[in-house]
């Protein structure tokens, strides 16, 4: 029980000094080396390096980036979290110029730990949403119905 509580509180510092905070220099503090993105970007490099490029693309497309951690449930080395990340699109992101316009990006994240630095990562996010709410793809589009 002790291990699952620490674990949560070194996630929300994560999500807090990195993201809402804007510290990417705790990445290095709080990634392990070999840790693995098991839903790393197709070009997205490996460990804290990794991390720090999602960072940057994330942080340069939303400059005022926030992560809300709605729950958060732990047990063992394993944190799983229901979070929103909310910004406004100021920059390029997917090939998509920036929109002005605020998004939100719901997810699961699942965080396991070791030595109090995260090693792994999993992400389910709503990037259809997230895609919807910059226009990279219509909503609605009839292109697909018969005629």
């Amino acid at each position: 029980m002790f291990m699952s509580a620490q674990n949560k509180i070194l996630v929300r510092r994560f999500f807090d000094e990195v993201f809402n905070n804007a510290r990417p220099d705790a990445i290095d503090e709080l990634i392990a080396d070999d840790y693995l993105d098991h839903s790393a970007a197709p070009e997205q490099a490996p460990g804290p390096a990794g991390a720090r490029q999602m960072y940057d693309v994330f942080r340069t497309a939303f400059p005022d980036l926030r992560i809300t951690v709605h729950e958060m449930l732990a047990e063992e080395d394993l944190v799983a979290c229901r979070a929103t990340f909310a910004g406004t699109s100021r920059g390029p992101l997917m090939g998509a110029p920036p929109t002005g316009k605020p998004v939100q990006l719901p997810s699961m994240v699942f965080l396991r730990l070791r030595d109090g630095k995260i090693v792994e990562r999993w992400e389910q996010a709503d990037l259809l949403g997230l895609m919807l709410q910059l226009g990279i793809v219509a909503q609605g589009s009839n292109s697909g119905d018969p005629q």
